[in-house]
């Protein structure tokens, strides 16, 4: 099993609640895009971090993090998705975010599943 199976396994036996899971993977999103140099973000916070310090509502809105390119500037939304490895996932699951990463200041939208299981249709 590789080093990052291993990794999202401990997290689904170590999480108490599907928050907890998602969090954790949150994390692990937010300090891979802040180290890989495929990404030259400035910075990638927390959606609450961001929306308090932007004067936006900090409630969970479909957006799970906020990254910001060094070069242009542009702000990134960023959805985590930390699913079975063998769920599908389907538009119905992502719909808040679509809604909310098409609003300023977003330019760009980035989606992590944690599955290939995707779907042409909703189910």
């Amino acid at each position: 099993m590789s080093a990052l199976k291993d990794l999202l396994q401990r997290y689904r036996e170590c999480s108490q609640t599907e928050r907890d899971k998602g969090a954790y993977f949150e994390r692990l999103i937010q300090s891979y895009l802040k180290n890989d140099p495929k990404y030259d973000f400035q910075d990638v916070w927390l959606w609450n971090e961001w929306a308090e310090s932007h004067g936006k509502d900090a409630r969970d809105v479909g957006i799970d993090l906020v990254a910001q390119d060094r070069e242009t500037k542009e702000s990134w939304a960023v959805q985590c998705k930390f699913y079975a490895e063998d769920t599908k996932i389907y538009k119905r699951h992502i719909d808040s975010f679509f809604t909310e990463s098409g609003k300023a200041p977003f330019a760009r939208r980035l989606i992590v599943i944690s599955t290939n299981a995707t779907s042409e249709h909703d189910g």
